[in-house]
This record gives C-alpha cells, structure tokens and sequence, in this order.
C-alpha cells in the first residue's frame, strides 16, 4: 500500500477514534483512566479492522496484529488529548452555541486549541441531536472531524451518536 493510502488511512483512523472516544467517555463522571482504556480498545478494534485489509494469509494476520497495536496506541493519545475539561467545555458549546458560530478553548494542560462549531440541531427519536465540526489544534497540527450528538433523556448528557 503507498504512503498516501497510508496517510489518508491514518486519517480516517484519527477522526473516527475522536468520535468513538467521544461515545464511549459520553459521561462526565467518567475518570480520565477510564476514558483512556475506552479509546485504547476502541483504538485496537479500529486498527484491527483496518490491518484485515491487508495482504492474506499469515500477512493479513500480521498486518491485524500491527494495526491492532498501532491502533491501540493511537486511541490512547486521543483519550490522553480529550480531558474530562475538554468533554465538559465541549457539552457547554452543544448546550449553548447558535448554529454556525463557533467556540474555542484551550486546556492549558495538553496544549490542545479545539474549535467547535454547531451546524444543524434537529430532532432524531425524540432527542435533541446537533451536528457539529471540531477542529483541534494538537502540536501546532491542524486535525477535523464532523460529528453528531444527541441529548440523553434520562441525563441531559450530549452523546456522539
């Protein structure tokens, strides 16, 4: 596989572990060490999947192993990079930012910048659920990811859906 199938895989890799790491640390309670095993899992469940579409054979098996691990790594970052601070900064944009304007924090930290902005609000189930565009700034490196949340009835909570 070249470099840039490489690339844009790792990508997409980064996006989606953003999301499921925001399903999975959903709660505000949830500690900062639970939210880092969450993403790691999810992290080595994405990467597996993704090394299964290499080679065949035994390569395919060593491809899963190595994308599991890389994966696993991966998810650790992004549950490192998204604290509890960062979930509860992010719930506030969802509860009280206009669609189409943006919010910005910084987590002194990590480092990280993250811009948010809400696109659409719209019911789904009868949940309020917003669509939104995160762009977070991690090592001075620009990353996106485009993601909806839904408002659990029986907490009040924003969940990725």
């Amino acid at each position: 596989m070249n470099a840039f199938r490489w690339r844009a895989l790792a990508r997409v890799a980064i996006v989606m572990l953003s999301l499921v790491w925001l399903g999975g640390c959903q709660s505000l309670s949830s500690s900062p060490e639970t939210c880092r095993n969450v993403s790691t899992g999810f992290g080595a469940l994405v990467g597996g999947l993704f090394g299964s579409q290499v080679g065949d054979g035994s390569g395919r098996t060593a491809a899963m192993v190595i994308g599991a691990g890389l994966g696993a790594f991966i998810g650790r970052e992004v549950g490192t990079r998204f604290t509890c601070e960062d979930r509860k900064a992010m719930d506030a944009v969802l509860d009280t930012t206009p669609d189409g304007k943006s919010q910005d924090w910084h987590n002194p930290r990590t480092g990280n910048r993250f811009i948010v902005t809400p696109q659409n609000t719209f019911q789904r189930d009868g949940q309020e659920c917003r669509a939104y565009q995160m762009d977070v700034i991690v090592d001075g490196e620009l990353r996106q990811a485009d993601g909806t949340a839904c408002r659990r009835q029986e907490d009040d909570a924003w969940t990725t859906v």
